[in-house]
């Protein structure tokens, strides 16, 4: 049973979760087909939107989040499930209501493929934890609430990331694997794209 956690969080993470650490202020691009963004209330309200920016709708999308307590360290999981998003639309799945605390882990994306539901895409959210300039894999990536992996990126075209931002790992699902609790050993995302609060509706970045 999920238990419920005073509205606080540490203050890094608070500045990650609820401003994109500098990062520009729109949803995530993913050649995935999805775009992830956050919607953080002044009172703990936490939200993930996923849009669907592929072609083909997605029959399902798992969004796995941590309650924090009140030091802002990860306790309970949850996971919420979001049917049937068509292509071009989005559906927001609430991790924390007012005085709770959340922040998000992963998300898997499925498709119908000759009727069966699959796992195309697993998302991580992590954060830049270290910035080596002018190495091969120049960004150490950790997790954004959780503990138990890093994972070594970059190369002389990588994106610009700032230290300390939020991030999302994107990795395809592995024909006939499940997908995994964290990225695995040794395997380089298809890409790295900052995290950021969902624009709001009427502006544009």
């Amino acid at each position: 049973m999920l238990t419920r956690s005073v509205p606080a969080l540490s203050l890094s993470l608070a500045a990650l979760l609820s401003a994109g650490a500098v990062a520009p202020a729109h949803g995530s691009p993913s050649p995935s087909g999805v775009e992830v963004c956050t919607v953080t209330g002044t009172s703990g309200q936490y939200s993930v939107r996923v849009r669907n920016t592929g072609s083909a709708p997605l029959t399902r999308v798992d969004v796995t989040g941590v309650r924090l307590d009140a030091a802002g360290q990860a306790t309970d999981h949850l996971t919420v499930s979001l049917a049937d998003i068509p292509p071009g639309k989005y559906k927001t799945a609430i991790l924390a209501r007012h005085e709770e605390s959340a922040a998000l882990d992963s998300i898997v994306t499925y498709t119908a493929v000759d009727g069966v539901e699959t796992a195309q895409e697993e998302l991580f959210a992590g954060k830049v934890a270290h910035v080596s300039p002018g190495s091969a894999l120049q960004y150490t990536l950790a997790p954004l609430a959780v503990r138990g992996w890093t994972v070594a990126y970059g190369s002389a075209t990588s994106p610009k990331l700032n230290a300390g931002s939020a991030v999302v790992l994107s990795y395809p699902v592995r024909s006939g694997k499940k997908p995994a609790a964290r990225p695995e050993a040794g395997r380089t995302p298809s890409t790295v794209v900052p995290l950021t609060p969902c624009r709001e509706a009427g502006k544009t970045s």
